[in-house]
């Protein structure tokens, strides 16, 4: 599949924000973010590429910020390495809405729980107090709808599938989640990149974007 097919899936409406310097997407989930050796030209890469050949945009395409498959949400790409260097030498403030598996009574706490490769796996991570590397979820609890908790969370570091593993070790992994909850086919698990915070690498002015629960989501809440 060629990447124009994939620019109409993509709406206007998913450029969360751009200037000169910054592109900002809200990703749909079920799409990768690069391509990979076994999949490529419908990648939100390609998307971007693809946006830039229609627009005429001279940038480059540099990474600041990824997400899994299956997690849709604000993505950030950096249209010249020096401003992808000035984001990468600043804490970001990224914080997801989720739905989580049961009632989760404490209404707000920290996850502090280091994170591994599972042994064997070359996807699943695992908690390993021993070899894992330090991890930090912090959570607010947002409204209780059915057997489901809705939350909100900020991540203080970034390791892969992190939420995903943090909340599945608190005994309430994420709806949906087939890897790390109800095993079943693959499928979209309940977690949502929704917003941004940081200052900008040219002006210093403080930036926020933020991008409602999608529809699909919103569905499961009722």
């Amino acid at each position: 599949m060629s990447a124009q097919h994939c620019s109409t899936y993509l709406t206007p409406g998913m450029i969360a924000f751009e200037d000169d310097y910054l592109l900002v997407i809200d990703k749909p989930a079920g799409m990768l973010v690069h391509p990979t050796v076994n999949e490529s030209g419908c990648t939100l890469y390609d998307y971007v590429k693809s946006y830039y050949a229609a627009k005429r945009i001279h940038a480059d395409i540099h990474p600041v910020s990824r997400l899994d498959r299956n997690t849709s949400g604000l993505v950030i790409f950096a249209k010249e390495p020096i401003i992808q260097f000035w984001l990468s030498r600043q804490q970001v403030v990224k914080e997801y809405l989720a739905i989580a598996q049961g009632y989760i009574q404490q209404t707000a706490g920290l996850i502090d729980a280091p994170i591994a490769r599972k042994e064997g796996s070359i996807i699943e991570r695992c908690i390993d107090f021993q070899h894992g590397k330090s991890a930090q979820t912090a959570y607010t609890i947002l409204g209780y709808y059915g057997k489901n908790t809705l939350l909100r969370l900020r991540l203080f570091t970034g390791r892969t599938h992190q939420i995903r593993v943090h909340m599945a070790y608190i005994g309430h992994p994420l709806v949906n989640d087939n890897l790390y909850g109800t095993p079943g086919p693959q499928t979209r698990h309940a977690l949502h990149a929704y917003r941004l915070a940081f200052t900008h690498p040219v002006g210093d002015t403080p930036l926020e974007i933020t991008r409602d629960l999608p529809n699909d989501l919103r569905k499961i809440l009722y």
